[in-house]
């Protein structure tokens, strides 16, 4: 297997002052409204720096966004070669799940603001399938396994989780994060798991539509 070629500190240093400026600039307006001089000016960098980057606006979104995400997906994803940690993520199965809260919480700014009304449209669909194929793959293939036996068709409940999530995520940020990657992860594990009617204690105590 090859090894991903190594980005000069130089680069990563440039990409990150233009996405940090892009984060502030999306607290105050519409990222159709953004300029790439207003990028550049707030990330103190000149025009010409940006353009040694990225062909145009859209260019240095896609490829932020992009960036970001792969960032995400090394941060949930099994680490190879680490018994200690394999062993761990069998026995835990929240592990995943709280990288992916961990990740967020370390870059909340970005995420609220791109999961925002003010974000990329294709930011949400992006994360989306991240959080489907890396954090739930596992229980996806147990799903489809099992499928002959469901009650409810398989798209439709792996549509349920993934976006149940996302909206949690979204509630959470908007929220200020009032509570820890650990006990999002935690609960939103039992939720999947169990239901939510189930996991808040009402199965005794509303009257369900039905």
């Amino acid at each position: 297997m090859s090894k991903k070629t190594k980005i000069d500190p130089r680069i990563k240093r440039t990409n990150k002052y233009l996405r940090n400026a892009l984060v502030e600039l999306l607290k105050e307006k519409d990222v159709t409204s953004i300029t790439i001089q207003e990028i550049t000016e707030k990330a103190e960098l000149t025009r010409g720096t940006f353009y040694l980057h990225y062909h145009d606006k859209q260019d240095f979104l896609m490829q932020s966004m992009n960036e970001v995400l792969e960032e995400l997906i090394e941060k949930v994803k099994p680490r190879q070669n680490d018994e200690y940690s394999s062993e761990l993520e069998e026995k835990d199965e929240s592990v995943s799940f709280l990288k992916l809260f961990e990740f967020i919480y370390d870059h909340a700014d970005y995420f609220k603001v791109m999961l925002s009304d003010r974000g990329l449209p294709q930011f949400r669909s992006h994360m989306t399938e991240i959080v489907k194929r890396r954090v739930y793959g596992e229980l996806i293939s147990s799903i489809g396994e099992a499928e002959d036996g469901l009650d409810i068709p398989k798209d439709i409940l792996i549509s349920y989780i993934t976006s149940a999530h996302i909206g949690v995520i979204c509630s959470w940020l908007e929220s200020d994060m009032k509570f820890s990657p650990a006990f999002m992860a935690d609960k939103l594990t039992r939720l999947t798991l169990l239901g939510p009617i189930r996991v808040a204690g009402l199965e005794n105590k509303i009257k369900l539509p039905y």
